[in-house]
């Protein structure tokens, strides 16, 4: 089969730019919906890619990279679980190929599209049924798509390792919806699914089972892994000092700690903070920029918590 068929068309036709889109994640009961779009030059192709659902998990991590360093542009598009109850699964997907576009530093001459329809405008469009196994590029974009959520749901594993997300993605295993029935539902969990809208946590449960200060702690985690934080470490205990997460992003790093009066007993005394992270670094052997940020959680009885800065240093 030629892997370059329907890219060769357009090339043929002086087309130059020709973005293969595909996504991941339409089907979990938690985590985000991603697209990735990829362009490569004309006639290149990568040995190996094929259809992300029909490669290893290992086979996928090696060509990941290969593809960022051999195409012209790669563009990612994440849209999380809020969007995704309030639109749709499948508006939400069109809204991540979207977005996957505009990341794109290459504007595309032509898209082509895994699926069978899509509500892109502003390019013109070929959708390709089983795109993912006929086209190079879509191909591509599928392993960029698949590897990218991967690595997040990874990081909520970390935060979240009750539900085993590293293994099962969000996906409904049976040791998924075990958990789902025993610890509720997680604010990352898509509240569009019947068995998530009826495992919602009361506030009873979240107190007796883990408590207020806990919960804020993980909602506070959630918000910087959505804003392409990575998640290094948590709860760091520094000399009796207790940080709740350790992030990096752009090679600096971030030491994040919850605090709310109600829960919390001491006031932050920052320039401690400040002190004690810096021996801690010097310990590791890290040298690197840091940031001490507080944040508290606002709670208000059906609404969205609000995550508030009170103190950056």
């Amino acid at each position: 089969m030629d892997f370059l068929k329907y890219e060769r068309k357009y090339w043929d036709a002086d087309i130059k730019y020709i973005a293969g889109i595909d996504e991941a994640g339409r089907g979990p009961l938690a985590g985000p919906v991603v697209a990735a779009s990829v362009i490569f030059d004309v006639d290149l192709i990568i040995p190996g890619i094929n259809d992300s659902k029909k490669l290893t998990s290992k086979k996928r991590l090696e060509l990941y990279p290969l593809i960022l360093e051999k195409a012209i542009s790669v563009g990612v598009g994440v849209v999380n679980e809020d969007i995704i109850d309030n639109v749709n699964i499948l508006k939400a997907t069109f809204l991540a190929m979207k977005k996957s576009i505009g990341k794109l530093n290459v504007k595309p001459d032509q898209i082509i599209v895994d699926g069978p329809y899509s509500d892109i405008k502003q390019f013109p469009v070929e959708c390709i049924i089983d795109g993912d196994k006929k086209s190079h590029s879509i191909a591509a974009a599928s392993i960029i798509a698949k590897v990218y959520r991967d690595k997040l749901m990874e990081q909520y594993d970390i935060i979240f390792p009750e539900y085993n997300f590293k293994n099962n993605k969000g996906y409904g295993t049976k040791v998924h919806i075990e958990s789902l029935h025993k610890y509720k539902a997680i604010p990352i969990h898509r509240k569009s699914f019947n068995i998530v809208n009826n495992n919602l946590p009361s506030y009873a449960f979240i107190k007796q089972s883990y408590g207020m200060r806990k919960l804020a702690s993980k909602i506070i985690a959630v918000k910087y892994v959505k804003n392409k934080y990575n998640l290094i470490d948590q709860d760091i205990n520094i000399e009796n000092f207790f940080i709740d997460w350790f992030f990096e992003k752009n090679d600096i790093l971030f030491f994040i700690k919850s605090y709310n009066p109600k829960y919390n007993r001491t006031l932050i005394i920052s320039e401690k903070y400040i002190d004690i992270i810096n021996k801690y670094l010097l310990e590791k052997d890290i040298k690197s920029k840091f940031n001490f940020i507080v944040n508290s959680v606002d709670f208000f009885k059906n609404k969205k918590p609000v995550i508030n800065t009170i103190k950056i240093d």
